[in-house]
């Protein structure tokens, strides 16, 4: 068609079924969305892998644009060794480059490698406390969320499989996010930037920028914009874990005060809990009445009150929220029916879906 192609893939030699089975038939699918927009998506041909629907996360097809008239230009080749591999250029340079490299697809491993500068300005595939620029040297960025508290240079709560890197010689930035949820290493190694995924497909969109807000605003444009936030989420907010007593909350809060420091919001993390339960309160250190007198407290001064929740019901059939919930069957479940149990903060929890 005018804004893009299909084309069949095909085993390139025996399977070597390392991490799982080879798929010997393949589609590539090419598409140019809107004017700096490159749809590039890999995929099993007898469409068994999981993609992620359009319903749970809705993502802009764009109007398609005549490939002629793009700023990317897309281009394919065949080596001998490597087999299939990629380019994506824009004004003549390489912005996304596979060639020279396996590209390796197996139900539960993907492996897909592009070419970069030796000393890559690369920024993004979060989240992760780190440098703004990620190192590009030998260096596994682990996409996999998780709860941990902030382990410089590892994988926490959120998982962004998208980047942005700078080149060096046009001072051009472009775009590139994968769209799939699985497990994934993203490895950063001189010349190099190579996604390891544990199933899925290789749902890839380039951006072309040239801007970093331009690039911004094309993956936004896909994803969908930022929520609008109120306006007193933008002020300063104090929020720790460890307060032992709304006692001492309150003091923290007077301390502001006492300092000449503007407060729009005092956070209170799941200490105030009875056994760290959702929908309860410590009947000691953090009775409902006291809680009261703080949040009327902060009303009065036009400041706000926010209580941290875990997505995490205790599986305890002496527990209300448990018992309903259950009871109204709205926990995730295993593929045989049962509940899925996990161990939070009050130990074996179960999860809303």
């Amino acid at each position: 068609t005018d804004d893009g192609f299909a084309a069949s893939l095909k085993l390139n030699g025996q399977p070597c079924n390392k991490y799982g089975q080879d798929i010997a038939s393949l589609t590539l699918s090419v598409r140019f969305d809107t004017s700096d927009r490159l749809h590039v998506h890999i995929s099993d041909t007898e469409k068994t892998q999981y993609q992620i629907p359009q319903w749970i996360v809705p993502l802009d097809k764009g109007l398609g644009v005549d490939k002629r008239h793009h700023s990317l230009e897309f281009t394919h080749a065949h080596n001998e060794t490597s087999g299939f591999g990629f380019k994506v250029q824009r004004d003549g340079e390489a912005i996304f480059d596979t060639t020279g490299h396996v590209l390796v697809f197996e139900d539960q491993y993907l492996e897909l490698t592009s070419n970069v500068a030796a000393d890559a300005n690369i920024y993004g595939l979060g989240e992760s406390p780190n440098w703004f620029r990620r190192n590009p040297d030998n260096t596994t960025i682990t996409l996999w969320n998780r709860d941990v508290a902030d382990p410089f240079g590892e994988n926490v709560y959120g998982s962004h499989a998208v980047y942005m890197e700078l080149q060096s010689k046009s001072a051009k930035f472009h775009g590139c996010y994968l769209h799939n949820s699985h497990g994934m290493d993203v490895v950063l190694a001189p010349g190099t930037v190579q996604y390891r995924v544990l199933g899925g497909t290789l749902d890839l969109y380039i951006f072309g920028g040239p801007t970093a807000l331009d690039v911004i605003d094309q993956y936004t444009q896909l994803v969908g914009r930022p929520a609008c936030i109120p306006y007193w989420a933008l002020g300063f907010h104090n929020c720790r874990y460890g307060y032992t007593s709304v006692d001492e909350v309150n003091q923290v809060i007077a301390n502001y005060s006492r300092a000449r420091i503007p407060l729009e919001a005092a956070w209170t993390d799941i200490e105030y809990m009875d056994k760290t339960r959702d929908f309860t309160f410590d009947a000691v250190n953090y009775p409902v009445s006291e809680m009261k007198k703080q949040l009327d407290a902060l009303h009065a001064r036009g400041q706000k009150m926010v209580l941290i929740t875990d997505p995490a019901i205790h599986v305890d059939d002496a527990y209300g929220t448990f018992v309903r919930g259950r009871d109204q069957d709205v926990f995730i479940k295993n593929a045989d029916g049962s509940l899925y149990v996990g161990q939070v903060w009050p130990g074996y929890t179960v999860f809303p879906d």
